[in-house]
Order: C-alpha cells, then structure tokens, then sequence
C-alpha cells in the first residue's frame, strides 16, 4: 500500500467462511472500537494478529476465550470486547459482507479484486512482487483507458 500511496485504496470485506470465522471477524470489529490511550481502534492489528496465529484459534468449536486472550496482548478491554461479541451486534454487517462475498462467488480467503474487475481475481496468498506487477498492469491500463 505504501508503495502506491495515493494511487490505490483497499478495501476490506471480512468474509467468515464458518462459525469459527465468524466469531473471530466479529473480535476484529470489536477491537476496531476500542479506542485506548489515546489510540484509535485496533482492528488491523487484531486482524494481522489472527493470521499470524491463526494455527492456535481456527479449529476450536469456541474461539472466543483465545481471541480474548490475543486482545490481552494488545492492550485492548478484554471483557469490552468479549461483550461485543456476545451481543451479536456485529451480525448484521457480518452478514452483509457474507453475501457481498457470495455475490462475487468468493470460496477462499484471501480473495482479492483489483478494481472489482473479475478478471483480477486473485486467489490465496501471492508474492509481495506478483501483486505489485499485477496493480502496475491494472494502474497502466486504467490510465491507458482515461478512467
């Protein structure tokens, strides 16, 4: 993203693929909303910190307690965040994005679309070169168009 700074946005859409996807999609929200010490939500690290250890919370039938242990480590409000989840507030937006996935026939994570144009679908994880040559070729080609 640094490298292409002012020419590319990204856009995240949290797609849960089951319930234990689910819950954890919800923590990352919950964490984006704490604000602590003067610091704006959390989410990104949140969310990096789930892939990072995703070996240690994606098989369990009821992450949250594990979650909950993560948010710790980031100095979030672990029962703020625990209540979060539990409400269930986050169902709907959760549920919408589940189907905006859907809509684009996303079955994987990571998916990612280059310009929300199908043929720049990309699938699972690539090299950090490959998806700079591929937004290069899209960049040239939107401005080949005078889009």
């Amino acid at each position: 993203m640094q490298r292409f700074e002012g020419q590319v946005h990204l856009v995240l859409y949290p797609f849960a693929l089951n319930t234990t996807s689910e819950v954890a999609t919800q923590a990352a929200w919950c964490a984006g909303e704490q604000d602590r010490f003067g610091e704006q939500g959390k989410f990104w690290e949140f969310h990096h910190m789930l892939y990072r250890r995703q070996e240690l919370w994606n098989r369990l039938a009821a992450p949250l307690e594990r979650l909950s242990e993560f948010a710790k480590d980031l100095n979030l409000d672990t029962a703020a965040l625990k209540s979060c989840v539990e409400s269930g507030r986050m169902q709907d937006r959760m549920q919408a994005d589940k189907a905006y996935g859907q809509q684009l026939q996303v079955n994987s994570t990571p998916t990612m679309f280059i310009n929300d144009n199908p043929d720049n679908r990309i699938v699972g994880t690539r090299s950090e070169g490959e998806l700079v040559r591929l937004i290069r070729q899209e960049l040239d080609r939107v401005q080949r168009s005078g889009q």
